[in-house]
């Protein structure tokens, strides 16, 4: 039995968000509702961001007890992508950029030094979307956990920080081997703090002067992150199911 996470980042089709909305609040307590689901929570996009480059809208996040009989029950109703099948949604979901990865958890979620209270529903979210080349991922755990997680909980606002490996069982080929997830109370004090991406070669040395983690010589060299900041999502007025 593994435990993990079903991370699902999607966009509706421009002209199509009404139904997109709809649509969206019956997937998310579908899943919410399989067995092995612990714990469920939905974000949009925040205004403030550290990566520039364009990231899918909405995220929806659930916590496994375990991987693979909610990954067999998600396939059983979505179907799974292959170079022939596209997954079994409405015509108001992007195919074309839905990124739905199971990963399995690799790090107890560590609480930020003087972590502020804030109620669950109300924490922003920040996804490390991280890259390593296969040389390295065997160890890329125990040293990210050793040498950066700490670090980047020690930032002002930050809550908690798990890592997660991706799982072998999918239901469409993943992207990114790892994925590091940030809770917080004040995306802009995150905004302010985080390391700045590196993009070219210039912000990659610049980087590795600032972050002794990730200089050429060190166990984190072939790290490369794509980090954004999510809000809790706020279903438009239209889509809300009436009270």
């Amino acid at each position: 039995m593994s435990e993990g996470t079903f991370i699902v980042l999607l966009d509706p089709v421009p002209k199509k968000e009404a139904a997109f909305h709809e649509w969206y609040a019956e997937f998310f307590e579908h899943i919410r509702g399989l067995a092995g689901v612990r714990s469920a929570q939905n974000f949009m996009f925040g205004p403030n961001q550290i990566d520039v480059r364009p990231l899918q809208q909405f995220l929806a996040l659930f916590e496994l007890e375990d991987v693979e009989p909610v990954r067999n029950g998600i396939a059983e109703k979505y179907g799974v992508k292959t170079s022939k099948e596209v997954l079994r949604l409405p015509d108001c979901v992007d195919q074309t950029t839905i990124m739905p990865t199971f990963y399995e958890t690799i790090s107890e979620r560590q609480s930020a030094p003087n972590a502020p209270d804030t109620p669950l529903e109300q924490q922003n979210l920040l996804i490390s979307l991280i890259s390593v080349g296969l040389d390295k991922q065997a160890s890329f755990g125990e040293a990210y956990v050793g040498e950066r997680l700490g670090d980047m909980l020690s930032i002002p606002a930050q809550i908690s920080g798990q890592l997660h490996q991706v799982s072998k069982h999918q239901i469409q080929n993943p992207i990114y081997p790892f994925i590091a997830l940030y809770r917080n109370s004040d995306s802009k004090q995150i905004l302010s703090a985080w390391p700045a991406p590196g993009t070219n070669w210039r912000s990659i040395a610049a980087a590795r002067a600032r972050d002794p983690s990730i200089r050429a010589d060190g166990r984190l060299a072939s790290m490369k992150t794509r980090d954004f900041l999510f809000e809790p999502y706020v279903a438009p007025e239209a889509a809300k199911p009436a009270s």
